[in-house]
């Protein structure tokens, strides 16, 4: 960082030893070596630009940085590190200026008149060979011409662009079309125009620059014009006028180059949300069926990939038997290489919204490819479809998901492989919600069978731990939880015995009703019982258990050479402490275990901790007779 200093930045703050220090300060001194022979001191300056310009004011910031910049960027003997870092200094700049431009009272127009000229660099280092320059120059075109008003955009800017796209070289005419796409969304965050406005110059002129050039000789730039349809039909209104779009795209489609055609099927599903019912079910279902039998494998595998996005576009009764087929044989494809697995995660990804799409009615025909895809020996694949199941448990209704998805929830509570376990356990009480009551504890204990010590890594452990609160608010499974809590607070890994000691509050909260239940005390009356005060309901909770547990109140705790001692890790004596230190004012804080603990908490090495335990409850909680 620079440091600032009376009359701008001190340059010398920021010099490594082997540069020259300038003698003068600021921007004279920005000036002096963004003018050396040095490539190492010119870049260190370049670089010193923003920071300059920010403690400067606006005046000597026009009159000199941009005039520096554009003697600099014109100059075609400057190394293509100079230039890039040029070009990616214009957009902080552009930033700079147009904030002070605000705040100095400067008349809009001169202000636009200014950022013009740094858009006008960026326009010119866009013909440089550097791939690097060029894409930095995108990026401050794109960052800085929102601020631009639209006469300056149509007469000076689009002009600009249009004189490139004669360039021979095809890199130009790309790297223009990608810029004719991406002004579409900059315009629609401008605040230079209104709504309508930008709404037209995307509707009026950008579209039709990128169209024009649908039959460009080169097929990069039509590949660039491929994809610049569905950023362009983005930003285009909702009512606004697809045909020319999705003509250009129907014919891009038959492209004789395979990049062009993929680039089309990779943006399918994008195309389809624009169009109406109508024109997908005549037009763009023929043109999925021909990407899926085309030459090319490449073709191919983009438009399988985009079979699920494609599909969520489309109403349950124009979705064909054909579309759904595809879907069902891709477990069975006989592919090989990453595509093959690639392919598959797709599918997976995407099983729940085909399912919606389609209807539940569907799902006695897709649940075959959702087996084999259980089965998949890539573990991102089981993944994926574990951390789903809580979606299709959403669409098929809970006794069916029971029926149907329960051999799949336990298959995955069984799997070994820590990724597909640390998905299903991050999703596990989404999931447990959406099935009966009475099935809950059957997969809640084959689920911590598999994350025991000896069965599953630390992040597994981790991920059940944090689950643990809303795992304990659902019905069904309040018997379960405390064994497997206790059993993560002794867990070796730190990590998870904090995790645990965060969930103990919302852990005991939940389990009070139920304890209070077995002493014969109804539901109403144990909800009577409750202190509205949070403390209290967290106190009588760790009270009720301590009752029924005493010798596991101090779970933090470990026997060694017949001496207790408290965990190492601060964070987990704070945890302990924030639940131990609500029991000072109950009857509990007679019982030796509590008053052991609390009194070594009370001498802790940790501030944190001993400040805790001093802290008393507001409210006196009178013990139950």
């Amino acid at each position: 960082m620079l440091r600032e200093v009376e009359g701008g930045v001190d340059a010398a703050a920021c010099c490594p030893a082997e540069v020259e220090v300038p003698s003068t300060q600021g921007l004279d001194a920005i000036v002096q070596f963004t003018n050396t022979d040095k490539l190492h001191q010119k870049l260190l300056y370049l670089q010193c630009i923003p920071a300059a310009a920010t403690s400067t004011n606006y005046d000597d910031n026009i009159d000199v940085l941009l005039p520096l910049m554009e003697e600099l960027g014109h100059d075609e003997d400057q190394p293509e590190e100079v230039k890039l870092e040029i070009a990616a200094q214009l957009p902080a700049l552009g930033r700079i200026l147009h904030d002070q431009q605000q705040s100095s009272g400067c008349e809009p127009m001169d202000g636009s008149n200014h950022l013009l000229r740094l858009v006008n660099l960026a326009v010119r280092l866009l013909e440089d060979e550097e791939e690097r320059v060029v894409l930095a120059s995108q990026t401050a075109v794109l960052e800085i011409a929102p601020w631009l008003d639209h006469t300056q955009l149509h007469e000076t800017l689009l002009p600009s662009l249009d004189k490139l796209m004669l360039c021979p070289e095809h890199e130009i005419r790309s790297a223009v079309t990608q810029l004719y796409a991406h002004l579409g969304p900059a315009l629609l965050s401008s605040s230079e125009g209104s709504p309508a406005q930008n709404a037209d110059a995307i509707q009026g002129v950008l579209m039709q620059r990128v169209l024009d050039q649908a039959e460009d000789m080169d097929f990069q730039v039509r590949r660039e014009v491929a994809i610049g349809l569905a950023v362009l039909g983005a930003a285009l209104p909702a009512k606004g006028n697809h045909d020319p779009l999705l003509g250009a795209y129907v014919t891009l489609c038959s492209d004789r180059v395979w990049a062009v055609r993929k680039a089309c099927a990779d943006i399918l599903p994008e195309i389809a949300k624009l169009a109406k019912a109508e024109i997908r079910e005549t037009q763009l279902l023929p043109v999925f069926d021909k990407f899926c039998e085309d030459v090319s494998h490449w073709v191919q595998t983009s438009a399988l990939q985009q079979l699920g996005p494609f599909i969520s576009t489309l109403e349950a009764h124009h979705i064909p038997q054909s579309l759904l087929q595809r879907v069902i044989a891709i477990p069975d494809l006989e592919v090989t290489g990453d595509e093959a697995s690639q392919l598959r995660l797709a599918t997976a990804f995407n099983f729940p919204a085909v399912l919606a799409s389609a209807g539940q009615e569907k799902w006695p025909q897709l649940q075959p490819a959702h087996s084999k895809l259980l089965l998949d020996r890539e573990p991102a694949v089981r993944r994926t479809l574990a951390c789903s199941l809580h979606e299709l448990a959403t669409l098929l209704g809970a006794e069916r998901a029971l029926a149907d998805l329960g051999p799949a929830i336990q298959e995955l509570c069984r799997d070994k492989h820590a990724d597909v376990q640390e998905g299903l356990v991050n999703f596990f009480p989404a999931l447990l919600a959406k099935l009966p009551c009475e099935s809950r504890a059957s997969f809640f204990q084959t689920l911590t069978q598999s994350l025991s010590l000896e069965c599953s890594t630390w992040r597994c452990r981790i991920g059940l731990a944090t689950q643990l609160g809303s795992l304990a608010s659902l019905e069904g499974l309040q018997p379960d939880i405390l064994p497997i809590a206790m059993m993560l607070c002794q867990d070796p890994t730190a990590a998870v015995r904090s995790a645990v000691a965060k969930q103990m509050g919302r852990v005991v909260c939940a389990l009070w009703p139920f304890q209070q239940a077995k002493q014969g005390r109804s539901t109403a009356q144990a909800a009577d019982a409750h202190k509205e005060d949070e403390s209290s309901q967290l106190a009588d909770g760790v009270r009720d258990i301590s009752l029924h547990q005493a010798e596991d109140l101090h779970y933090h705790t470990r026997d060694s050479d017949m001496q207790r001692e408290i965990d190492p890790i601060a964070n987990v004596r704070l945890a302990l402490a924030r639940v131990l230190g609500l029991l000072r004012s109950t009857e509990l804080a007679d019982l030796p275990e509590v008053l052991g603990t609390l009194d070594v908490l009370a001498r802790d090495k940790d501030s944190d901790v001993v400040n805790c335990i001093k802290q008393r409850p507001v409210h006196k909680i009178e013990p139950d007779i």
